[in-house]
């Protein structure tokens, strides 16, 4: 098995809407500016672009909507109606949760986060020190 996956132009595919192409294009500059573009992580790029998008949608609904809603129901017992009122969390706070954790999983594993670029830069592994065993 080769150490080296081939350096080579990523090509979107075909699924991704435009706003995911774009996100798509800008992560793989990104990889061929730091010379780590290949056609090989082409899929995993898609996917975080899919998921940077959802996140962008769903913080605009959630900027119009807001973070929560009221239900209401009403239940008659004899002659009164009781009216329950209950605030809940709209289901894009959850949605959202979810799409920015893979977000951050996905640049990691790209190795598109500040450490790993810092990592990156240096070259080599840090050093060990002598607090290592704690």
């Amino acid at each position: 098995m080769p150490d080296q996956v081939a350096i080579g132009k990523m090509v979107p595919p075909m699924h991704l809407g435009d706003l995911e192409q774009l996100t798509f294009g800008s992560i793989a500059e990104i990889l061929e500016q730091q010379g780590r573009a290949s056609p090989h992580f082409a899929e995993h790029v898609a996917l975080l672009a899919v998921r940077l998008s959802q996140i962008q949608r769903l913080k605009a609904v959630l900027e119009m909507e807001g973070d929560t809603f009221t239900s209401e129901t009403v239940k008659s017992a004899g002659k009164v109606a009781v009216v329950t009122k209950m605030v809940r969390a709209r289901p894009e706070v959850a949605m959202l949760s979810d799409a920015m954790r893979q977000a951050q999983s996905l640049l990691a594993e790209l190795l598109l986060n500040p450490s790993a670029a810092l990592r990156l830069a240096s070259g080599d592994k840090p050093q060990a020190g002598e607090f290592d065993d704690f």
